[in-house]
């Protein structure tokens, strides 16, 4: 433990924390007031006002701690007040060379975390602070330390104002004790007045004549020193009947004193007005033993109850948005409850796991047992723990959401569990490492569902296939006798039948797809090309074979990719099929590609029916249509999009959709660039 600093001007600042004649005071409650709300919104079980003496720190107020003082070589605020305009904030006290031997961090209270605010006088000398400690180490919001702030000039406050009002009571008693011994020409000889460090005037009479007045009085009065010896409504004749003059007139005719709190005053300066408070007092003027007169002394507490409003203020949106947070967690809790959701979060800073339950229950723990992220990670199953590492450090270094589904071996019986998974990385320039969230949810049984019905799909299709061909191949001979013969019904019959062969052929391929995918036997087989080359292939087979439609490609520039050339010409294609079959006739399709040096983005345009914004977020899901009265006529199963969106996925590029109901939809898909060979 290091030495206390030693202040340049220590004896002054002294001086100045004993002109406030509080130290061995009780305890009063606004101070106390102030420390239990530092503590609710810091968050801390310790919250203290603390005044640095000569050989000790004392606490005007204290809640948490049972002790009203330690010494000062072990006191903290004592470091806190070397800097008068900063917070002394300490995270964890255990690591800082100044304290982490000190006995109130080795033994009780046992701090860990502090957090100070300089309480700063209006002479700009520290004589203690306002500060929250608590026993685990913690970082305060931006928030937080601007509340406390708020609370700390709030104190000082107080204590300006309580020795004002010491003060005032000292002048009141003196006034007293003047009149007693009959040293009224003292008095009025105006160098007690004139001296007063606040307001002050002296009435004598029924006429409420001016005998004294001092400078701070003229200002608050907004007036002149050629008041003085005139009655008061003959210089400000609109205070009739008003109440400040009504109670001039109750204190002359009782004798009774009465005392003003927080009273608003609107003050004139410069022909700006302006809204101040004043703390007063009318207390009668005794001559020997009659009221002879009032005495009229002001205190200003603008400052003060500007703060205070601030700080109720602030106090009031921050318990209102404690009781949201409390009302919006206990409904997201019931929602994770209801969901089965494995819930988790990751201190950014130590990477300590806290997880859920829930969590432990999905991963096989019991839920006494400690779950780590190394444990996590090694019971992903080899087949996908470099995906999901590589997605970590995605959350990590690019801020990205990590959402993804794969098998996991549970601790306690070794059995295999799908899981989705998702996390984000919440951080502030406050906090930069912040903290990971994100949830688990048990799909296993979904999982097996699919894999059935992929399975029976897989083998239908399969199946279906060799008949198909069978009869594509009938057909075709139909068509050529057909020909030879020069039967134009049957013709136009066998061709009819024959594209619908092949409708039924890509449906069938599609089926086939998407159980490959899913069982992990699609292949992407990748090679450099150009998409210029791709796009004008396409366009070749696609203009001679489209009717009813207008069909513009865009000029393409060379833009190299390493992709599987048939895979992105099946999603070009699916995209252009889509465009055609949502659209009325007679409209224009549009396919554009722009490169730069991050990628390629190509996009295809369509003047069709539109897609609502509730169906964009599932539209690239497996088996999903858009089931509207629009579409209730045109075919389809929902899986050629799905097979898009894994086809790009699998080249790590984008797709996605943008749409106006009525007017139309551009969808689009990138991908990465790469040099050219």
């Amino acid at each position: 433990m290091s030495s206390i600093p030693q202040l340049p001007d220590e004896i002054a600042r002294l001086k100045a924390l004993e002109s406030y004649n509080i130290l061995d005071t009780l305890s009063e409650r606004e101070f106390d007031d102030l420390t239990e709300l530092s503590s609710v919104i810091c968050g801390t079980p310790i919250a203290l006002v603390s005044l640095v003496d000569r050989n000790r720190q004392w606490f005007k107020s204290k809640k948490g701690l049972d002790v009203s003082e330690t010494h000062r070589d072990h006191s903290f605020c004592a470091h806190a007040i070397e800097n008068p305009s900063e917070i002394m904030e300490i995270e964890d006290a255990k690591k800082d060379v100044r304290f982490m031997n000190n006995p109130l961090v080795t033994g009780q209270p046992n701090i860990a975390f502090y957090a100070g605010v300089p309480l700063v006088n209006e002479d700009g000398f520290a004589i203690g602070s306002l500060c929250v400690i608590d026993s685990v180490t913690r970082k305060l919001t931006e928030t937080q330390r601007s509340a406390l702030k708020i609370l700390a000039k709030q104190v000082m406050d107080k204590m300006e104002l309580r020795r004002k009002i010491s003060s005032l009571e000292h002048s009141e008693k003196l006034n007293a004790e003047l009149l007693e011994r009959s040293v009224l020409g003292e008095f009025r000889s105006h160098m007690l007045i004139q001296q007063a460090p606040i307001a002050i005037i002296l009435f004598k009479g029924e006429d409420f004549n001016i005998e004294a007045v001092n400078p701070a009085m003229l200002k608050l009065l907004g007036q002149k020193e050629d008041i003085l010896h005139q009655p008061l409504l003959s210089v400000i004749p609109e205070l009739d009947g008003r109440e400040a003059y009504a109670l001039l007139l109750k204190v002359f005719q009782t004798g009774e004193t009465i005392y003003g709190s927080e009273q608003q005053v609107n003050l004139i300066h410069d022909d700006v007005e302006t809204a101040a408070y004043f703390n007063f007092t009318y207390c009668p003027l005794i001559e020997n033993g009659k009221i002879a007169g009032v005495i009229n002394m002001a205190i200003d507490v603008t400052e003060q109850v500007k703060a205070r409003k601030k700080v109720e203020e602030v106090s009031h949106d921050l318990r209102a948005s404690y009781i949201k947070l409390e009302q919006s967690e206990q409904k997201q809790s019931s929602a994770i409850e209801q969901a089965k959701l494995g819930t988790y979060t990751i201190d950014g800073l130590t990477g300590k796991m806290n997880a859920s339950a829930r969590l432990k229950e999905i991963f096989g723990y019991k839920s006494e047992e400690e779950m780590t992220y190394e444990s996590v990670i090694n019971q992903v199953s080899a087949d996908y723990r470099a995906q999901v590492i590589q997605g970590g450090w995605n959350v990590i270094k690019e801020g990205l959401v990590f959402d993804m589904e794969y098998t996991i071996t549970k601790h306690n019986d070794g059995m295999l569990r799908w899981v989705k998974s998702t996390c984000k990385h919440y951080k502030t320039e406050a906090d930069p490492h912040g903290h990971f969230s994100g949830t688990f949810l048990d799909i296993t049984e979904e999982k097996e569902d699919d894999i059935r019905k992929d399975d029976f799909i897989g083998m239908v299709s399969h199946e279906l296939k060799t008949p198909l061909t069978s009869l594509k191949g009938f057909v075709q001979l139909l068509q050529l006798k057909a020909k030879k013969t020069e039967d134009p019904l049957n013709k136009n019959l066998l061709d009819k039948a024959d594209r619908q062969i092949t409708k039924m052929t890509r449906m069938i391929n599609g089926f086939l797809n998407v159980s490959r995918l899913e069982s992990g036997k699609i292949h992407i087989e990748k090679e450099h090309f150009d998409i210029k080359d791709l796009i004008e292939e396409i366009e070749d087979d696609t203009i001679s074979n489209i009717e009813g439609h207008t069909i513009i490609f865009d000029p393409v520039e060379t833009a190299w990719v390493n992709a599987d050339k048939d895979k992105i010409g099946q999603v070009i294609n699916n995209f252009i099929s889509n465009a055609l079959k949502y659209s009325p006739m007679g409209t224009e399709v549009r396919v554009s590609c722009i490169s730069d040096q991050h990628g390629s983005v190509v996009s295809v345009r369509d003047e069709g029916m539109g897609i609502e914004e509730s169906d964009i977020a599932h539209l690239f899901e497996r088996y999903y249509r858009v089931e509207k009265h629009d579409t209730k006529s045109i075919a389809g199963f929902g899986i050629g999009l799905y097979l898009c969106a894994e086809i790009i996925k699998r080249h790590n590029g984008k797709i996605w959709v943008e749409s106006e109901v009525k007017k139309g939809s551009i969808f689009h898909f990138s991908l990465p660039a790469v040099a050219a060979l």
